[in-house]
């Protein structure tokens, strides 16, 4: 199992018990309580939880105070779990050294939040967020594309965008949007966006749609395109399974957070 799945499991129990043994999660994740106590520095160091003697307690207080915040821009949002998971999963696929791009939206922050602890992370992006975050990263090598700001999104496009795009190539693009639907396809809140997209498209080798669960069975403003249109979508585990079995069908890869329900927890520990 990877670091960042693990490390989101781990998060999934304290998010349902608000404190965990390390032997529980040993045993639920079936790895070494090495492993597991060095995942629990690594979110103490976050500030997640707080490690105690034999395991940890969630750090609740900065979870209310946790927020989208940073010298770019400004602005603050609340902490978001559902939307962590994914950046968490899409920042796992991210090989050492390949160019990525980060696209509008709050989803591709947490993608570009995960990346924080990474080496060799090469990124071009329009998002605002997304460069207020990176920023805390002295390893990333991040390129900010010029353009006229959306304010509502904190990201840049236009004339400017498009230019800077000309002869740049990208591995994996991570595109965020505001609705999944079998009629109306991948929605975003606005034409800038969904010129974005259209631009992007052309410049990336593979293109990943970053939507959370609760962008499924809803329409925003702009289509971008119907749901066959990507190489591949990170979600949540949680959204219905008609869209599993179509992504599935259509040969698109699909990768959702997994969700450790309290059930489970309850009968390692019996």
């Amino acid at each position: 199992m990877f670091k960042a799945a693990r490390l989101a499991k781990i998060k999934e129990v304290l998010l349902d018990r608000g404190q965990v043994d390390v032997s529980t999660l040993s045993a639920l994740l079936n790895v070494s309580d090495v492993t597991i106590r060095s995942d629990l520095e690594q979110l103490e160091k976050e500030k997640f939880v707080y490690r105690t003697y034999g395991g940890a307690v969630l750090n609740e207080d900065h979870l209310k105070q946790q927020s989208m915040q940073d010298a770019i821009t400004g602005a603050s949002l609340d902490y978001d779990k559902n939307k962590e998971m994914v950046g968490q999963i899409a920042a796992d696929m991210v090989r050492d050294n390949e160019w990525i791009f980060l696209g509008p939206g709050t989803t591709c922050y947490y993608v570009a939040k995960a990346l924080l602890n990474r080496e060799n992370v090469n990124v071009v992006t329009n998002n605002l967020y997304v460069a207020g975050a990176l920023a805390q990263n002295p390893k990333s090598n991040v390129m900010v594309t010029g353009g006229t700001m959306v304010h509502s999104e904190m990201s840049l496009t236009g004339d400017l965008f498009s230019r800077f795009l000309k002869n740049i190539f990208i591995a994996k693009a991570f595109i965020g949007v505001g609705g999944v639907d079998f009629d109306s396809g991948f929605t975003v809140s606005n034409t800038l966006e969904s010129n974005v997209y259209q631009k992007i498209k052309k410049i990336s080798k593979e293109l990943i749609i970053v939507a959370d669960q609760t962008k499924f069975g809803h329409t925003s403003l702009t289509s971008i395109g119907p749901l066959t249109t990507v190489d591949a979508v990170i979600t949540n585990d949680d959204i219905p399974e008609d869209y599993k079995s179509y992504f599935f069908q259509q040969g698109i890869r699909i990768f959702t957070s997994y969700r450790i329900k309290p059930s489970s927890i309850k009968s390692v520990e019996e």
